[in-house]
């Protein structure tokens, strides 16, 4: 494992085109854990016992896009202890296993090589004379393009212009394949993989600028032979759930999914925006469909780096592991660890113990009420917690990336069960509250490329931004971007201006003027804060004195009055809306929740319309007062002394909370505790 750990993370960091390939090593102890999950001593994959060789022989495990064979060769290895330890000879078997169980595609040949000198390692002295490791076709092929594994996804019934073959690496050198003869669909019994991660396009990142589509810029492709991959995967990739701001990983999924026959196993590592991203919905959607006993693990680290199974993505990931098989219930297990497992043995054990809790059912659930997970050990030391959960007909799965699942549980009975019921707190205690969600309430702005922006076919926003200066007064306000000193207090004016466009002819200025209109229409004095950072702003939703445009870092909520908007701002602001804020957020970067139009349509917040006369004046008049105090940023919210005044005048006026509940040391200020120790709202601070 040393050897191949050295081996594989040295190769990687030297590919030339790593930043176009994706190609990150998936660590032996992440693997251990990911395999670990799915490979067990009970049975093969396919249900049969591990002590005949024929059962075992006859398994076919993938991996698609192989680099130098990290997790198949830790599969490889784990099929050979559940053989031996059942009483089997796993050497008597190695050519056998080389032959036919084993498949490996990379675009690299010189991966693909180290992945067959790896596999084959395992029993060196055993000559063999076939391997399905194999180097596909990638980018410019005889005047045509060729996509790499995701050529696959393409029956060979459908195949007219070219027979796509790959050189597969063997005993005696390599020899040319016929793919998709050794690669049909619904044949694997287990396909595990860490796809690249790449999208088509750079999304303002910065990354790969004047690169038409990054996820096929590798190999000097030009521009030309890029527009036909893409296009060329769109029609693979039609009426699927692959999607392009989900990227490359996104369409990995589908070909796992076309590959496995019904019964095997998937185990894939994946961007954790697989778990809550708004483009990976259709994902979720095929995984709840065709998937049982998924399990999804996931990290609380401080950083992305802290929260990656790979070496260096520099970005939060998350293990997805089931069985293809109709599932009789819409549920998963969710694991998420303190860290990343720092050695094999220790993800194994991780391992070993879910798969202990999943068969004995001895796990607690999201809706056990707000006592925490059930915890995993190595040794004395706490390394994460488990729970069991419904999967949502839509929308994120939000348990990811939480280190004190008693904050989860909280936050589920509060959004689905519309209670306050919080950790200390029994359940008679509970109290009942109206929750709804932001569409609910109001009408949501719109995007701010409709505000300013363009498009293939000219002006799509019809507004120039500009700063505003000092005792300037705009006729269009616009709060567009972030600001830490004025975003101290829920109250506060825009930063903007919008100016109307010049149009160049008699309809495009009509056209300008008209969207001027619409766009104004949505103005209002409720702004949701889109990319909150936790662990520097303060506000989740802010109050503006002025009707204002909301723009790239606030989206505004309009809705039926002035005073309704003052009250969902408060609420908002208070550590109960916290919590539903931050549970709803994308929290793929670190000390960051994410909300696209989507999902804050669905956020969870007080059904501020419901509110009985009284607890209404109270709500606003508690804005009015406290509008201009300044707030402390949400990883310091057990220190802020205005979030406490705040937490139990709203408590005690508008939700009727008991004294216990607000007092010190009651359930409100242990939620401010917890809130403020959880690694994705501190980060690194």
């Amino acid at each position: 494992m040393r050897s191949h750990d050295l081996t594989g993370a040295v190769f990687q960091k030297m590919i030339v085109d790593r930043k176009f390939l994706a190609a990150f090593y998936t660590t032996p102890a992440s693997a251990a854990l990911l395999l670990g999950l799915v490979l067990v001593p009970e049975a093969t994959p396919d249900m049969k016992p591990w002590s005949d060789p024929k059962n075992v022989k006859a398994l076919r495990i993938a991996d698609f896009a192989c680099g130098t064979g990290t997790l198949l060769t830790t599969a490889y290895s784990r099929v050979g202890q559940m053989h031996e330890l059942a009483g089997g000879d796993s050497e008597a078997i190695h050519a056998d296993m080389m032959a036919h169980a084993i498949i490996g595609c990379d675009v690299l040949p010189s991966a693909a090589h180290l992945t067959a000198s790896m596999i084959a390692g395992a029993h060196p002295t055993v000559k063999y004379d076939q391997s399905l490791i194999m180097t596909v076709p990638y980018g410019n092929l005889d005047g045509d393009i060729a996509l790499g594994s995701l050529d696959l996804l393409n029956p060979q019934a459908t195949l007219t212009e070219m027979a796509i073959t790959a050189k597969a690496a063997e005993g005696m050198g390599e020899k040319e394949r016929e793919t998709w003869a050794a690669l049909p669909h619904a044949s694997f019994d287990l396909v595990v993989m860490n796809p690249p991660f790449t999208r088509s396009t750079d999304h303002g990142s910065g990354k790969h600028n004047n690169v038409p589509n990054p996820m096929f810029a590798a190999f000097a492709n030009t521009k030309e032979q890029q527009k036909k991959m893409a296009e060329a995967t769109k029609q693979l990739t039609a009426a699927t759930s692959a999607h392009g701001n989900a990227g490359e990983a996104s369409i990995f999924l589908v070909l796992a999914d076309r590959k496995i026959k019904d019964g095997g196993r998937l185990a894939l590592v994946m961007p954790l925006s697989l778990m809550m991203g708004e483009s990976w919905e259709d994902s979720r959607t095929l995984l709840t469909k065709n998937y049982c006993d998924l399990i999804l693990v996931s990290i609380a680290g401080t950083t992305d780096i802290d929260s990656s199974f790979s070496a260096d993505t520099g970005m939060a990931e998350c293990l997805v592991t089931g069985r293809k098989y109709k599932p009789e219930n819409k549920r998963a297990t969710f694991v998420v660890l303190k860290k990343r497992p720092s050695y094999p043995l220790l993800g194994l054990s991780a391992a070993e113990q879910i798969h202990r809790l999943i068969a004995g059912k001895n796990m607690r659930a999201l809706e056990d009420g707000p006592v925490g997970g059930t915890h995993l050990y190595f040794g004395d030391e706490m390394i994460g917690q488990t729970m069991n959960a419904p999967l949502p007909d839509s929308g994120g799965w939000n348990l990811a990336r939480i280190a004190d699942l008693s904050l989860a549980q909280a936050a589920y009975q509060l959004a689905d069960k519309q209670r306050v019921w919080l950790p200390g707190m029994d359940k008679a205690q509970a109290i009942n509250i109206p929750i709804t969600t932001v569409e609910a309430v109001g009408k949501i702005g719109p995007h701010h490329r409709d505000i300013n922006g363009t498009s293939s076919e000219g002006i799509r926003g019809p507004f120039e931004i500009r700063d505003v200066k000092e005792n300037e007064v705009p006729t269009y306000p616009v709060l567009w971007a972030h600001d830490a000193k004025r975003e101290q207090a829920m109250c506060f004016d825009g930063d903007s201006e919008g100016l109307p466009l010049k149009g160049a002819t008699i309809e495009e200025q009509e056209s300008i003027d008209e969207k001027t209109a619409s766009i104004w229409a949505t103005a209002s004095k409720c702004h949701c804060n889109l990319d909150f950072r936790f662990n520097s702003q303060p506000t989740a939703m802010q109050f503006t004195p002025r009707r204002t445009i909301g723009g790239r870092a606030w989206r505004s909520i309009q809705a039926s009055s002035d005073q309704q908007e003052k009250a969902l701002v408060v609420w908002a602001n208070t550590s109960l809306g916290l919590l539903l804020r931050w549970w709803h957020s994308n929290k793929q970067q670190s000390g960051r929740g994410n909300l696209s139009k989507s999902t804050l349509q669905t956020l969870p917040v007080l059904d501020v319309p419901a509110l009985a006369p009284p607890k209404f004046e109270a709500a606003v008049k508690i804005f009015d007062e406290m509008c201009h105090k300044q707030l402390l940023p949400i990883h310091e919210i057990d220190k802020d002394a205005t979030r406490k005044e705040l937490d139990e005048r709203f408590g005690r006026e508008v939700l009727g909370l008991p004294e216990s509940i607000l007092a010190p040391d009651g359930a409100l200020e242990v939620l401010r505790m917890k809130l403020a120790q959880e690694p994705s709202i501190r980060g690194n601070k």
